[in-house]
């Protein structure tokens, strides 16, 4: 039996709410360019803009006290980033950093906000984000206490899969361009944890790793193994 790994409240905000809008999206803002590693946006800055992703991707991330970079999420084309500091006119809570190059537009908050407004279907769909982020937020706050790292570092696995990876007509589903590195800040765990938990995975046939690439060869089977190592 497959399995699907995405929730449906990750779906991106521009196939959600159809190209008329993300058409007055564009013109309300300014399409700009950003690189690999460019800041875009700073956890507890005031809110200026609200960023549509057209290329590339961006990690959005928080820094522990001692320094430690946790990635919150990784978002792509379609996404939408910055939407709650905007109608709460509140800080930003997180950071925002190019993953690649790419592409975004930046829309004033005022604008943003005159947009979703008029728009009750536009303003459901960004509620709708929201909660699925918040819900997810509290899905991995849990996932912490009730888990342990290798559960995790399965779980994140399938959710890039079902959002980011390519499926294969044999059930094989493969993940490029994200690093061991990025999965270890995705899981609070070291590297060298992550390390042996893929070790671990790979001599158990559910997976093949190689540079910036993951093959998750069992989907399923993997789902499985996560759930039997978390905790009641």
């Amino acid at each position: 039996m497959s399995v699907s790994h995405q929730d449906a409240a990750e779906v991106p905000f521009g196939p959600r709410i159809g190209k008329d809008f993300v058409a007055g999206l564009r013109l309300a803002g300014t399409r700009r360019t950003f690189t690999r590693g460019e800041l875009l946006f700073i956890e507890g800055s005031a809110p200026v803009n609200v960023f549509y992703i057209e290329t590339g991707s961006v990690k959005v991330h928080v820094h522990s006290p001692d320094g430690d970079e946790l990635i919150l999420g990784v978002y792509g084309p379609g996404d939408l980033l910055c939407e709650m500091s905007a109608l709460e006119r509140g800080p930003r809570s997180a950071s925002g950093t190019g993953r690649t190059t790419g592409s975004i537009t930046a829309v004033p908050c005022a604008r943003f906000r005159a947009l979703v407004y008029r728009n009750p279907i536009a303003m459901m769909h960004v509620l709708s984000i929201v909660q699925g982020r918040l819900r997810r937020a509290d899905r991995e706050r849990l996932s912490y206490l009730s888990d342990d790292v290798g559960a995790r570092v399965a779980r994140k696995l399938l959710e890039w899969a079902g959002r980011y990876g390519t499926n294969h007509s044999d059930g094989r589903q493969v993940i490029t361009k994200f690093s061991r590195k990025e999965l270890a800040q995705s899981v609070a765990a070291s590297e060298k944890t992550v390390d042996d938990v893929l070790t671990l995975l790979c001599n158990e046939g559910l997976l093949s790793t190689g540079r910036l690439r993951f093959e998750l060869r069992a989907p399923d089977g993997l789902l499985a193994w996560a759930l039997a190592r978390s905790r009641p």
